[in-house]
Parts: structure tokens; sequence; C-alpha cells
């Protein structure tokens, strides 16, 4: 359980970004394939500690890919057919259907970007929520002894 949320809020926080990368190599003119397989190969590059689930997997897909000789972005549909996560499976979908189209669907995937970034969104700022929930028990702990502390010397000049 733990394990499978993890994967997701990987997912959900390098989407985008791998969104974002694949709009601007198409916007210079690259085809979705191609963008694809640049950024994938670029996530190979990354150190240890920038790398996660979804990066992993993209370049896993780019290296089978390269072995086998199939389209990085059927490889792509099905690891998103095997995911959890509802925007990985949209992103694969609509990439799947629109492999051959080229770079006339730029404005869709970056509405589709946009979509993710919002999800991206919502899902810090409910991080945030519930870190600001965790932090108030023991702020309350805190007044009630500083409450304590300040009066008991006038509740011991009472006596």
């Amino acid at each position: 359980m733990v394990r499978k949320q993890k994967e997701r809020e990987d997912i959900i926080f390098s989407l985008p970004g791998f969104i974002n990368q694949m709009l601007l190599l198409m916007d210079s003119g690259l085809i979705i394939s191609d963008a694809f397989k640049k950024t994938a190969a670029e996530y190979g590059k990354l150190p240890d500690g920038q790398r996660n689930f979804f990066t992993d997997a993209v370049f896993g897909i780019y290296e089978e890919s390269m072995k086998s000789g199939e389209n990085v972005i059927n490889g792509f549909y099905a690891f998103a057919g095997t995911s959890d996560s509802k925007e990985l499976i949209r992103t694969g979908n609509f990439l799947y259907e629109n492999r051959n189209r080229g770079t006339e669907i730029w404005g869709k995937l970056s509405d589709l970007s946009e979509d993710l970034w919002s999800e991206r969104k919502r899902l810090c700022m409910e991080k945030i929520k519930k870190s600001e929930t965790k932090m108030s028990f023991p702020l309350g702990i805190m007044l009630i002894s500083l409450i304590l502390m300040t009066s008991a010397p006038a509740l011991m000049q009472i006596r």
C-alpha cells in the first residue's frame, strides 16, 4: 500500500515535467517518439538522488524499445495500463492515440500538462494541510505547558 502510494506520488510529481520537456522538444521540431526518446535518454543520465519510480520506468521503456525495436509510445502505453494512476493512464492513452500525428497535437498536450500541474498543486496543498494538522497537536500541548508554568507560581502563593 505504501509502495503504491509512493509510486503514484512519483508519477504525479514527475509527469508534468516530463510532458513539458516533450513539449519543448516538439516545439523545436521533433516528433512525439523522438521527443520521448530524447527525454527518456536524459532520465538515464540523472544521478541516483534525482531518480524516482517514474524516471526509472521511462528510462526502462526507452532501453527496452532500443533493444526490441518497438515504438517507445507503445511501451509507454503498456506501462500506463499497468499503473493505478489515472493521470498516467490518461497521458498514455493520449500519446498512443496521437502517436502518428506529429507536432500538430502540441496544443492538446499543453492542455494535458496544465491539468497535470493543477493536480500536482492540489496534492501539494493537501500535504500542507496534513502537516498543519499534525503540527497543531504538539503546539496545543506546548501552550498548555506554558500556561501551567506561568500560573504555577501564582497558585503556590495563594496557599
